[in-house]
């Protein structure tokens, strides 16, 4: 677990951050709220604009909690949301049938910044 802060910023005159540990993070209430979409945004699709802000603001706010090089962020950005390969055969459903997967991983990984594990 990663308990010393780490500071952010590209140059002069930018406003320092500092990351916040493991520990914080997991109490931090955005993880909470982006949880907590999930369940209106099982029934959309990955085409939907209310995914692709969710998934937008999810990813920064692993990335500013946890840095963009950290497990946290590598593993949400490595989610899958649609099939990895498509055939003549494939109906409509595999579609349906990643992005429910997808989400269902991306609630697990949320589950376990949140709880700190």
């Amino acid at each position: 677990m990663n308990t010393a802060p780490t500071k952010t910023g590209s140059g002069p005159g930018d406003r320092r951050q500092t990351r916040q540990d493991d520990r914080t993070a997991a109490g931090h209430p955005r993880l909470a709220e982006q949880l907590s979409q999930l369940d209106v945004l099982r029934d959309m699709s990955f085409y939907s604009e209310e995914f692709r802000n969710w998934h937008r603001a999810t990813g920064e706010l692993l990335a500013e909690l946890y840095g963009q090089s950290s497990h946290p962020f590598q593993a949400f950005q490595a989610i899958i949301f649609t099939p990895l390969f498509l055939s003549c055969r494939c109906g409509d459903t595999v579609f349906a049938e990643a992005y429910r997967q997808g989400l269902a991983e991306a609630e697990a990984l949320l589950m376990s910044c949140r709880s700190g594990s």
